[in-house]
């Protein structure tokens, strides 16, 4: 009786698993159905058919989308991530945006599903692009007017949207010119390429990048690989004195930079876990004699005295490594879209919530070096009420193995920071207020390092060879102010009153000393074309705040793209000059939100 159940059971539990199988329906894979159709609408700079331009500026708009060559429909489909016979993920249409939005050559992006009567939806991508044309012209008016420099510059060669750029700049001892070129999509691909060739006026220029960075928020790899040789002169500032020309201390800098990275992402949207391994080459020599130079005079170089040199040779050390770097991350984010921060009128993506990093590159065998360089990062936004709050931080250091035990086992420490906020009372408000507060040092430095207090990043009304030091502290303040008349669909028009304030230390950095407390303030116009772009244009007057100053102390600056706040440049650049990004800080290139 037993065996017959046995054998009874086997027989009907196929059937009624089977049976079950077909009572219970399968999950269903697309709960919000498929895409059965992308549509992608790449307007041009402005879209003439759209009945709320005005009228009267039509002949405008149609001189302005004539001279512009409109972004194919390929570059734009090649970002996105998804496609037809794909789920519809509302994220992913989101995401999709915010990876075009990184793009300087499109203005608007919006993409959104209509529902159809199958269940499935219609994709609509419309985009329409900004002007891509850049011509940026330096000049200075102080001890007359003077062109320092021109950078000309295609942002969407022939719709496809590479870049290709030529450049001159002649500023005191910066003498540069040459060729750029970058693509985000080597042969239709994910893949970015950049190369630049020039010449300075210590010698020649040729930088080389490949890499595939993270797409999205849903990308898992990202991998880099770049080169970079360069001559040029690093200039310490001798000596600040406005009335007397001081001299400018010349130090003839060769570096070679290679590096091969690779990063992962571990866990959901939620949180992330970040990996990576890079190994990286880095050669730093002083081919020549230190000179001296008189400001202005660049070519009538001659050799420094013994004295003139000698804080200088302390700073000289050649750096020769060949080094393997582990990154370990976490990344707690997610984005909002805001208009009007560091443009007008367009739309920007803000990062909130927090990334950090932690990075060590121990030099190999057979390297000259014998030291392990470490590098950690901190990137933080929150949003409580109106008010947008951030913070960015880096440290960099060197951990030596001297065979002197008189000399500083860290050496080549780096630091810098920038906290800033925005608030604005409502969405409709024409005011926003930036508060920007930002500092550098640098500690047992034995590589060329001087950071002066004065410059378009710095106390604006003061000039970029104002008051020498290594330990630099700068509060800036601006209001931005939405004017939008006369022309409102066709740019934006804006204005800002900015005060800035600012002390740097000495440290120990060459010929360094405490400038005390200096201010300065001054007005500006920004302009944004087309409208609602999110580039904008500056054109600023600064002067200092001090006993004595008058018309001739005036400072004119005109700039592409806001040089402080969300979008400008999370590296100061006189900083970068001293601190290398080979070694482990190569790894956060990558690891940040470009692309992603």
């Amino acid at each position: 009786m037993r065996l017959e159940t046995l054998l009874l059971l086997a027989v009907a539990t196929p059937a009624i698993a089977q049976s079950g199988a077909q009572r219970v329906p399968p999950a269903d894979p697309c709960p919000d159905g498929r895409i059965s159709f992308v549509f992608v609408d790449n307007n041009s700079i402005f879209d003439t058919s759209d009945p709320d331009l005005d009228a009267r500026f039509r002949w405008a708009y149609g001189l302005a989308n004539s001279l512009h060559i409109r972004t194919r429909g390929w570059v734009i489909r090649r970002e996105l991530l998804f496609a037809a016979g794909d789920c519809y993920d509302p994220f992913l249409l989101a995401e999709s945006e915010r990876v075009l939005r990184t793009y300087p050559f499109l203005s608007e992006i919006d993409i959104y599903g209509v529902p159809q009567t199958d269940g499935s939806h219609h994709v609509i991508v419309d985009t329409r692009d900004d002007w891509s044309t850049r011509v940026d012209v330096r000049f200075r008016v102080d001890n007359g007017f003077s062109i320092e420099g021109v950078r000309l510059s295609e942002l969407n060669l022939l719709g496809m949207g590479q870049a290709l750029g030529v450049f001159w700049f002649e500023r005191e001892v910066r003498r540069d010119y040459g060729l750029s070129y970058w693509t985000p999509q080597v042969g239709r691909t994910r893949w970015d390429l950049a190369a630049s060739v020039g010449r300075t006026r210590a010698g020649t220029l040729v930088q080389q990048e490949v890499g595939y960075p993270f797409v999205g928020e849903v990308g898992r790899w990202a991998g880099r690989q770049a080169f970079s040789r360069e001559d040029r002169f690093f200039d310490y500032i001798e000596r600040d004195d406005a009335s007397e020309a001081g001299d400018h201390v010349l130090v003839p800098v060769r570096t070679k930079d290679f590096d091969a990275s690779l990063l992962r992402r571990f866990g959901d949207r939620s949180g992330m876990w970040l990996a990576g391994i890079g190994l990286s080459y880095r050669a730093l020599h002083y081919p020549g004699e230190i000179q001296i130079a008189p400001r202005g005079d660049f070519d009538d170089r001659h050799a420094a005295d013994s004295a003139t040199a000698a804080p200088v040779i302390g700073q000289m050390v050649e750096r020769d490594a060949l080094r393997v770097s582990l990154l370990a991350g976490r990344r707690d984010i997610r984005w909002i879209v805001r208009r009007g921060l560091d443009s007008m009128r367009g739309e920007e993506d803000v990062l909130l919530g927090t990334e950090l990093g932690v990075a060590a590159a121990p030099s190999l065998p057979g390297s000259t070096d014998e030291d392990i360089a470490v590098t950690a990062m901190l990137n933080a936004a929150a949003q409580p009420g109106g008010t947008l709050l951030g913070l960015r931080a880096r440290f960099d250091a060197l951990r030596v193995r001297p065979a002197d035990p008189d000399i500083a086992r860290w050496q080549d420490l780096w630091a810098e920071g920038e906290a800033w906020a925005y608030w604005r009372r409502d969405e409709s408000a024409r005011h926003l207020l930036l508060f920007r507060a930002s500092a550098q040092s640098g500690w047992h430095t034995r590589t060329p390092f001087q950071l002066t207090l004065g410059g378009e990043r710095g106390v604006r009304g003061y000039g970029l060879e104002r008051f020498p030091g290594g330990r630099r502290l700068v509060l800036n303040l601006e209001d931005r102010i939405y004017i939008g008349w006369p022309l409102r669909d066709v740019m934006d028009m804006g204005a800002t009153v900015f005060a800035d304030a600012g002390r740097i230390w000495p440290g120990d950095a060459p010929f360094g000393a405490d400038s005390g407390w200096r201010a300065s303030a001054g007005f500006g116009l920004r302009v944004s074309f087309p409208a609602e772009s999110r580039t904008t244009y500056r054109f600023d007057l600064a002067w200092p705040l001090e006993k004595g100053a008058g018309l001739a102390d005036v400072r004119i600056r005109f700039s592409i793209g806001e040089l402080i706040g969300l979008t400008g440049r999370d590296i100061d650049q006189q900083f970068r000059r001293s601190r290398p990004d080979a070694g482990g800080g190569a790894l956060f290139l990558m690891s940040g939100s470009a692309r992603s």
